[in-house]
């Protein structure tokens, strides 16, 4: 079980790693989705929202050009940031 550091440390190295393989196989509408989840995070809950958000429209406008482990990622980003808002009641 994971407390919220942990958690928050998980998403940022996730987002990290996706940023950098969108860039490097040159993904550029994945990475049109992506980078307003990756730069979003404010430390307040509408970060955290506008995050999710820009990650479900990731997966969703982007599933046929996601890789497998993107894809997988991408669902483990949001799963961490939904139990956070869970956990938090937001």
């Amino acid at each position: 079980m994971q407390d919220g550091k942990e958690r928050s440390e998980e998403i940022f190295r996730l987002l990290g790693s996706l940023a950098n393989r969108f860039c490097e196989r040159k993904a550029l509408d994945c990475l049109l989705r992506f980078l307003p989840a990756y730069f979003a995070l404010n430390g307040l809950s509408d970060g955290w929202h506008m995050c999710r958000t820009a990650i479900a429209d990731t997966r969703a406008l982007c599933r046929d050009k996601l890789l497998p482990d993107e894809e997988e990622d991408l669902h483990k980003v949001m799963s961490l940031i939904d139990r956070m808002f869970s956990e938090k009641g937001y």
